[in-house]
């Protein structure tokens, strides 16, 4: 659990780390304070009562930064715990405990993948539960960090529950002032914060860190006329997240920069893409096989490209925001399309594919298809944004299942945004099976689904096998960090057929 902070303390949003390398690491704070300029001082330690400090330094906590601050002590050793703190205004800081990632010679790699975490829809109880575990080197966050959602949406938005926790502020996130308020909300949550304590974060985005249905001119609910501009509201919602998140800039002269890649020596390579704010605009009916449309944007998909090119180790890892798979079908029954509906796998008609997910954008999702089939690696997808747990074979022809799958697809349910049964209004774990059997019945290249969990996925990688678990908490309404294992699925190098049960 976080540390408990005196009422005086001017750290009362925690501590966290991110954007691990082999030999550096960021470390973030804020300072709770009124003064233009606060002086902090961190320490870096090999040991959690630090007595032996292996780095220290000096930093200011600005008014004109929202008094958080970033450190990122260099020359660290690979794949090693350390410990860390601040100190301003006569107080310390809670401890955090960071890791540096595996170097050249890395075997093994074991991390969290969450995504959708809705402060008034429920508990951080999956932060909670991640806090406690010491097994895992990272936590891989695929967007939704936040919502900016109004605390009464508008239609075809869900509305929280009824629990006693209210958006800060009542009202969407528009300004700079808005997203910062948000970000300070979730950063005085006692489990989000203790997830930051233990984990250092490797961040990308979805739409909700911007606007719901962001795309590269504007979102479902943004009216300029009434909003402002919408590349204003973007460069405020980067700087708020910039600010609270400890992530470095991807690159210095572009804040809307956030792609990138990282390497685990010969074992993964890790390609982080962000859709929704390079993309055309979602567009339903023919509209959406146009062959100039694209989701990554021109600069993103060469630049992925360009990346699995370079990537030489043996599992490329694609972080993903949406669903890659397709999710429609024609001639479903009524039972499939109410739960695909209600997860928003398919329009809200349900008389075609849901446009916001890959399967809006058909003739880009093909190109990236072709380079699966064309290059010999083992591709996998990590995929959040659906509320949904799913493991899934990507085909050409995903109706074709005596062809050769060419990459899997793993993808987490949410920390809390409401999922099949929070919408139906019914137990977990209840009707829904009988909807998830037949799911898997009508669309045969979904291998898991279930539609009712809340939690995270740990994604676990040796040159044997890459394997995944899903994680699901007993509760969200009520705190608790009682979880199990729901399922575990595997695949083998030189594969893209899913197989159930651990290796």
């Amino acid at each position: 659990m976080a540390q408990v902070q005196a009422p005086s303390s001017p750290f009362q949003h925690g501590v966290a780390s991110g954007d691990p390398l082999e030999d550096r690491v960021i470390l973030w704070t804020r300072i709770s304070s009124d003064s233009p300029c606060v002086a902090v001082e961190y320490e870096l330690a090999n040991d959690a009562g630090f007595t032996e400090i292996i780095a220290r330094g000096q930093l200011e906590a600005r008014a004109s930064a929202d008094h958080t601050v970033h450190a990122d002590p260099s020359g660290l050793e690979a794949d090693q715990i350390y410990f860390y703190r601040f100190h301003a205004l006569g107080h310390t800081s809670p401890t955090g405990r960071t890791r540096t990632l595996p170097g050249a010679d890395a075997h093994h790699l074991r991390f969290a993948q969450v995504s959708c975490c809705k402060f008034n829809a429920g508990f951080f109880n999956a932060y909670g539960a991640l806090a406690k575990r010491d097994d895992l080197q990272f936590l891989l966050h695929l967007g939704d960090y936040i919502y900016e959602a109004s605390n009464t949406p508008p239609a075809g938005q869900t509305p929280g529950a009824d629990i006693g926790r209210p958006f800060e502020p009542l009202h969407e996130c528009k300004t700079l002032a808005d997203y910062r308020c948000r970000y300070n909300q979730y950063h005085r949550d006692s489990d989000l914060q203790a997830m930051h304590a233990a984990l250092p974060l490797i961040a990308s985005v979805d739409d909700h860190e911007f606007a719901d249905g962001a795309w590269r001119e504007g979102a479902d609910e943004h009216r300029e006329e009434r909003d402002g501009p919408w590349r204003d509201r973007v460069d405020a919602a980067l700087q708020a997240r910039a600010e609270w998140l400890p992530i470095r800039p991807v690159d210095p002269a572009d804040p809307w920069r956030i792609y990138r890649s990282l390497s685990f020596g010969a074992l993964a390579d890790l390609h982080l893409t962000a859709t929704r704010i390079y993309r055309d605009q979602p567009q339903a009916g023919e509209a959406m096989a146009n062959p100039e449309r694209t989701a990554l944007g021109l600069a993103q998909r060469q630049w992925l490209f360009d990346a699995l090119d370079r990537g030489r180790a043996q599992w490329q890892l694609i972080g993903n925001p949406s669903v890659m798979a397709t999710t429609w079908k024609p001639g479903l029954p009524d039972t499939v399309l109410t739960a695909l509906i209600k997860t928003k796998l398919v329009n809200s008609k349900g008389d075609g594919p849901d446009y916001d997910q890959w399967d809006g954008y058909p003739a880009e999702r093909e190109i990236i298809y072709r380079y699966f089939q064309s290059n010999p690696a083992n591709f996998v997808v990590l995929s959040g944004d659906i509320h949904v747990s799913m493991a899934l074979e990507l085909r050409a022809d995903p109706y074709d299942q005596q062809s050769e799958p060419i990459a899997v697809e793993f993808v987490n349910t949410s920390i809390t945004a409401q999922n099949f049964d929070d919408k139906m209004k019914w137990p977990p774990r209840s009707q829904s099976l009988a909807y998830e059997q037949e799911l898997q019945q009508h669309l045969t290249h979904i291998k898991y689904v279930n539609l009712d969990g809340h939690g995270y996925n740990i994604v676990d990688v040796t040159p044997e096998r890459l394997q995944v678990e899903w994680w699901h908490v007993n509760a969200v309404l009520t705190p608790s960090h009682e979880e199990r294992c729901d399922q575990v699925m595997h695949v083998r190098p030189g594969s893209s057929k899913l197989i159930a049960g651990a290796l």
